[in-house]
């Protein structure tokens, strides 16, 4: 009777529920700024929720196709074992070798982030994926500037040699301001060296716009900073909040955003909900910085509901 009672009371007991699974496909590296804060919003907001994987492709770095392809093999393979009930991925390159390729339509829920500009060139949405695209503040930088200086006409962009997302950011700055009757050229460097000369080059512009420098080796911060104080003449200006120390004004895109979108989506996955219908966003919030060391050394003066809104930066 006893042996009865036991195994009537073992029956009673709650099944035990299998822990979910995430996994997070994150484009570039630990270490990269802009990634490592949507990572941090995704390892909190799905904390308790699923247990989560992340795998870094480090295609930042590691620019070429071959090696891009490989890391998209090796995510796959890991997707295969896990067998996640989701799967988040930040940036380009996620769903250019291993999304667009492999998960098309499949099974597998997908949930991205940090597409620069326009997710179509990779067939989103899926109905199986969705998610939020990355569009920079690029008028509202020119606004601001002509407010500062009266007219811009001549623009360099400064990016790294390679880094596809640095050209898709060119071409489409490059599109916008043609409608504004403004000329923009490129330099796409390799090293730092290159990069101080193109910085040099850019003096006789009206306004450079400085891209990102994530895969430039042995990038010095101190030195570099140093070095745009003593050059500093013309109007630099960006669309990442870590090159503030190098710039003038910024006009800054929030990775928190993009994470927090992210994470809402998985949410909605994890509860059994279908992604079908819901559609491809763009970001919304910027954040706005100006750097009065740099722009006290080139005499510019920003107008004065510019500098009330913004976050100063004093490096």
């Amino acid at each position: 009777m006893k042996y009865t009672l036991l195994f009537l009371a073992f029956c009673m007991l709650p099944s035990v529920v299998q822990a979910k699974e995430c996994v997070y496909i994150n484009s570039y590296h630990a270490g990269y700024a802009w990634s490592d804060a949507i990572e941090q919003v995704v390892r909190q907001g799905l904390q308790g929720q699923c247990h989560l994987t992340v795998f870094y492709m480090d295609t930042k770095r590691h620019t070429s196709e071959v090696y891009g392809q490989q890391k998209a093999l090796e995510a796959k393979q890991l997707i295969t074992r896990i067998q996640p009930d989701v799967v988040l991925v930040s940036d380009d390159n996620a769903s250019k070798y291993l999304v667009k390729p492999y998960y098309k339509n499949s099974a597998i829920p997908f949930v991205f982030c940090g597409i620069n500009w326009a997710a179509e060139v990779y067939g989103y949405p899926y109905d199986n994926a969705t998610g939020m695209i990355e569009v920079s503040p690029i008028q509202a930088v020119l606004r601001a500037a002509r407010e500062t200086l009266g007219d811009v006409k001549d623009v360099l962009f400064i990016g790294v040699k390679g880094v596809a997302t640095d050209n898709k950011e060119f071409v489409w700055l490059k599109k916008i301001y043609a409608h504004e009757d403004v000329r923009v050229q490129a330099i796409f460097v390799h090293d730092v060296e290159t990069w101080k000369q193109a910085y040099l080059a850019g003096q006789s512009a009206d306004m450079i716009v400085l891209n990102n420098v994530a895969g430039i080796a042995n990038w010095n911060p101190q030195e570099l900073q140093r070095f745009v104080q003593q050059h500093a003449q013309t109007l630099t200006v960006t669309t990442y909040d870590f090159m503030t120390p190098y710039t003038m004004f910024a006009m800054t895109k929030v990775a928190q955003e993009q994470g927090d979108w992210m994470v809402q989506l998985a949410k909605h996955v994890l509860q059994g909900k279908t992604l079908r219908r819901i559609p491809v966003v763009a970001n919304r919030r910027w954040e706005t910085f100006v750097n009065l060391n740099l722009l006290n050394q080139a005499h510019i003066q920003l107008p004065a509901d510019i500098l009330f809104k913004a976050v100063r930066v004093l490096p």
